[in-house]
This record gives C-alpha cells, sequence and structure tokens, in this order.
C-alpha cells in the first residue's frame, strides 16, 4: 500500500496541508524494496492518552484535538482521499517546535471517494470489514462501503475516548457485540456514553447519523462548536498540551478548566 501513502502525501504537499508528514522521496532498490523518505514525528494519541492520569487528557487539551485531528480529516477528503482507519493510533504530534500540532498518518486503508472530475463515486455495496473495530462506523460493522461520514463518526467515537478515557465498549472484543453497544448509543445509553463530555458531543451525533454516504460532512459547524468549547474552557494559545515537556503551566491549565467546567457546566449534559 506504499503507492497510497505516496499519493497522499504527494497531494497533501502540493496543496501545504498542515496536518500531514512532509514527503521528502519515494522510490524502489533492485526493484525489490521500495522506500518513502518523509518527516520525523512524534509519539501517538493513543500512546500520550495512555500516560495521562486516568488515561485521558484534560480539557483544554482534549478539544484542541479534537480541533486539530477534524482539520486533518478536512484536509484529507478536501484533496479526495478518505481514511476508513481513524483513531488515536494513526495521529501523532510534531518533534521540537512542532509538538503542538497534531499528524495524520497511515494511509494503507486510504481509499479515492472521487472519481477523476471530483464527482463523488457511488457506494458499493457490501464489502469486507475496514477499520478498528472499537471506532469503526455502523456502516463498517454492516460491512457496507465507507464515505466521508464514516471518517467522522470515528473521529466522534476517539474524540470521546480522549476526553473521557474510554468508550462504552472498551472492554469488548467481538465487533456484533460493539455494533450492538453503538447503537444502544443512539437510544438508552446515550446520556452513559456522553456523560462528562461537552453537550456538543450529543449533537455531533446526531448531525452525522443523519448525513448521507454522498454528504460532505459538515467540518466548519463542527470547527465553530469546538471553538466554543475551547473558549468556555478559557483555552488560549499559550496554554501547554499534557505533552509538553514544561510541565509548570500544565496543572494550572487543568485546574482553571476544572472550574471553569463547574462553574459553566460544561462537562455534563442533560439527561437525553
Amino acid at each position: 500500500m506504499v503507492h497510497i501513502e505516496v499519493q497522499v502525501l504527494r497531494a497533501a504537499r502540493d496543496r501545504k496541508c498542515k496536518h500531514f508528514a512532509e514527503l521528502y522521496d519515494q522510490g524502489a532498490v533492485n526493484r525489490e524494496f521500495v522506500f518513502v523518505a518523509m518527516s520525523l514525528l512524534g509519539r501517538d494519541l493513543h500512546k500520550l492518552r495512555n500516560e495521562q492520569p486516568f488515561r485521558k487528557f484534560s480539557p483544554a487539551t482534549a478539544v484542541r484535538v479534537a480541533i486539530q485531528t477534524m482539520e486533518a480529516i478536512q484536509e484529507l477528503h478536501s484533496f479526495g482521499f478518505i481514511s476508513r482507519d481513524v483513531k488515536p493510533g494513526n495521529f501523532v504530534i510534531g518533534i521540537g517546535e512542532k509538538q503542538k500540532t497534531i499528524f495524520l498518518i497511515d494511509f494503507g486503508l486510504a481509499r479515492k471517494y472521487v472519481d477523476k472530475n471530483g464527482n463523488v463515486l457511488p457506494s458499493r455495496g457490501e464489502l469486507g470489514w475496514r477499520g478498528t473495530a472499537r471506532y469503526g462506523s455502523l456502516q463498517a460493522h454492516q460491512r457496507r462501503d465507507l464515505s466521508r461520514k464514516d471518517d467522522i463518526e470515528s473521529w466522534l467515537y476517539m474524540s470521546v475516548e480522549l476526553w473521557k478515557g474510554s468508550v462504552l465498549w472498551r472492554h469488548l472484543v467481538d465487533r456484533a457485540q460493539i455494533h450492538v453497544v453503538k447503537l444502544e448509543v443512539r437510544t438508552s445509553r446515550k446520556s452513559e456514553f456522553f456523560r462528562d463530555c461537552p453537550k456538543h458531543y450529543v449533537n455531533f451525533l446526531t448531525e452525522i447519523d443523519k448525513w448521507k454516504f454522498e454528504d460532505e460532512p459538515k467540518y466548519a459547524e463542527f470547527l465553530a462548536d469546538l471553538d466554543e468549547i475551547a473558549k468556555s474552557y478559557h483555552v488560549t494559545a499559550d496554554v501547554p498540551f499534557d505533552w509538553e515537556e514544561d510541565k509548570s503551566g500544565r496543572n494550572a491549565a487543568i485546574s482553571q478548566s476544572d472550574r471553569a467546567q463547574k462553574r459553566e457546566g460544561r462537562g455534563s449534559i442533560e439527561p437525553v
């Protein structure tokens, strides 16, 4: 799948996308060994989350992670590809001065969703499983062709996990059982699933479930809501991320976010 990686990275480079590694070179040695040279990046969000207290990010970090990962997915979609495997392990931070930037990686399951004229390709119907069970969309569980909508649905499951530290199906391995819980999240277990999350996350799921296969996700609306969440927690550009080496401001950032959460009631939702 190296050719897909190269296609994606080349397209991102040509468009000067922010959330992709820089492609330096690619080729083959003796027609046997294929190589891709790209910029060096840091640890992934899965590892970074596991290093945090209670295996979750502070609100100040979680909301900015949600913003940057949404931006990365939007960039990928903008040049005609879908990921089909959105998950914390496929997002990494930069190193050095770029450790505040999140990058989307691993395009082994990526696919073009438009034809040469930019028209959205129709659904191919039932196919095999694609993606990772924990973050897979309802369409993925039904083994159906995936679209931009499914990347955003996976993004929401990931964002809930990074905010709360877990999802309701965390300990399940059977895909059918995970599918059942994801259906329950739409009905009887909605309040449980979104407990302690910003109220906007509930609206995100409602909106995602309205979209059809060919619909363009409402990136701008989601990002505007995420910016509103960030403002409610008084998040500014100088607030360190949880993983930054200088931890001196981290506890202050967390406590400030927690105070805002308690004061403004942003950390929980009404029963739904």
